[in-house]
C-alpha cells in the first residue's frame, strides 16, 4: 500500500476548493461521497494549518535573526 504524498499548501487549498465546488454543484447528495469529501477536506485543512504555523515560526526566526544582526551593527 503506497502512502499519499502530503500536498503543499497551494495544492491543498486547490483541492479544498474542488471539494467545495463539487458539493455546491451536486444535484443530489451521495452521503458516502459527502462523508469522504468532508473527511478529506478536514485533513487538508489540518495540513494547511500545520504549514501556516511552520511558516510563521520560520518568519519569526528570520526576523529575530535580522534584528539581532542589526543590533550587532549598531554597537
Amino acid at each position: 500500500m503506497s502512502a499519499k504524498k502530503v500536498p503543499g499548501y497551494r495544492d491543498a487549498t486547490r483541492e479544498i476548493d474542488e471539494i467545495l465546488r463539487r458539493i455546491d454543484d451536486a444535484d443530489e447528495i451521495d452521503v458516502d461521497a459527502l462523508a469522504d469529501d468532508v473527511e478529506r477536506a478536514a485533513k487538508l485543512l489540518e495540513i494547511c494549518g500545520d504549514k501556516l504555523k511552520a511558516a510563521e515560526v520560520r518568519v519569526r526566526e528570520v526576523s529575530q535573526r535580522l534584528e539581532a544582526e542589526e543590533d550587532d551593527e549598531d554597537k
